[in-house]
């Protein structure tokens, strides 16, 4: 095959490619998913279903694209150390964006999950597996000898929620409704 024939076989590759990757995205705002995965937004099996089909998409859609993106370059290789140290730096560009993107990425979730909660009322001691989960992403250290109170309470303190009012007793309830004067 010659080098023309390559890269259109290669650019045929890209529009495969970018057919799956278009055909598997889903748009959803964050606050939406992180209702979702947390239990507050409406349950549907379908959306289980559409994410299985959209990981495979997204699978084939990248396995066609860098297929035909390398076709293209065999297609127009030419061997040269200036062409070298150009993809080089492209590369090494594309992993700097990689990591401010991943940085702020997680700097946006830490910033959602405490809007979450300060607007939901969440009782993080009845599950300890989401509660560690919002710990680690917030970076509150969990020690063997540390309680469940005291764990749950530095989460609260790291999300910026005041802590729940412990529920009234009826004599403390009688007295809040009892009318002035009697």
């Amino acid at each position: 095959m010659n080098d023309p024939e390559l890269a259109v076989v290669g650019l045929t590759c890209n529009v495969v490619g970018v057919f799956f990757l278009a055909n598997s995205i889903r748009f959803r705002e964050p606050r939406k998913a992180l209702e979702d995965a947390l239990g507050v937004g409406v349950r549907s099996l379908l959306r289980v279903r559409d994410t299985a089909l959209n990981n495979m998409q997204v699978i084939i859609g990248f396995l066609f694209l860098t297929t035909g993106f390398l076709l293209q370059v065999v297609a127009q290789w030419d061997m040269e150390m200036t062409t070298l140290a150009f993809c080089a730096g492209i590369i090494a560009f594309a992993g700097a964006v990689y990591a401010i993107g991943a940085y702020s990425s997680r700097r946006a979730f830490r910033k959602l999950l405490r809007e979450f909660f300060q607007a939901e009322d969440w009782s993080f001691a009845d599950d300890m597996q989401v509660t560690k989960e919002i710990g680690e992403v917030l970076g509150v250290p969990h020690t063997k000898d540390m309680t469940v109170e005291a764990y749950i309470h530095r989460v609260r303190q790291a999300l910026g929620v005041h802590p729940q009012p412990k529920p009234a007793t009826p004599a403390e309830r009688a007295r809040r409704i009892a009318l002035p004067g009697r």
